[in-house]
């Protein structure tokens, strides 16, 4: 798909957006897997925010609900706002309930794996007779169009995220499914087309 085609689909959905409402509301779910991270810096016991380094890949962010551990203690802590990994460091991670004692510089947190959900704006049609001739997709096969604008800045779709719609749930294919790909997006972003089943 091309990005002017990409464009014009934006440009369309987000003239229908406004007066169709929530018949286009849609939800990315993201699994986000746990893992290691330590303390960086020094913080006073009832500290309510941290800074984290040696974050792994596979947490990318922090968002309100997401859980961690220090070290053996065995305290959950609930992240309350929303940070962007940025060169394996998490800075100004807020949490409850405060620190009861203060953690040692380098100390190890353990994050827990769970579920990210994304409320967005989209639409979900099926693919033309062309296309799934072509044997570019299956017939069975959704196409989710997400307006990038929708979404919070650092979030776009990627295979295996799950999307709710008003008639289902549906999922993005895995990276190397045959045919179209997973996720196509234009430049800017204004857009993501996801190939679904």
């Amino acid at each position: 798909m091309t990005t002017r085609l990409l464009r014009r689909i934006a440009q369309v959905a987000a003239k229908a957006l406004p007066t169709a409402g929530a018949a286009y509301g849609l939800t990315l779910h993201r699994h986000q897997e746990g893992g290691s991270a330590r303390i960086d810096g020094s913080f006073a016991a009832g500290t309510t925010s941290i800074s984290l380094k040696d974050v792994p890949a596979s947490v990318s962010s922090l968002a309100p609900g997401a859980t961690f551990r220090i070290g053996a203690s065995a305290t959950t802590y609930t992240v309350t706002n929303t940070t962007t990994t940025a060169v394996g460091k998490l800075a100004g991670v807020e949490f409850a309930p405060p620190l009861p004692s203060a953690p040692a510089n380098g100390s190890p947190v353990e994050f827990a794996a769970r579920v990210v959900t994304h409320p967005c704006k989209g639409l979900v049609t099926g693919y033309s007779d062309h296309v799934i001739a072509g044997g570019i997709a299956r017939a069975t096969d959704k196409r989710a169009i997400i307006l990038g604008a929708t979404l919070p800045d650092g979030v776009r779709p990627r295979p295996g995220d799950r999307i709710t719609t008003p008639e289902g749930i549906i999922s993005i294919v895995p990276a190397g499914t045959t045919g179209t790909p997973p996720v196509q997006s234009d430049p800017a972003g204004a857009a993501y087309e996801c190939r679904c089943a």
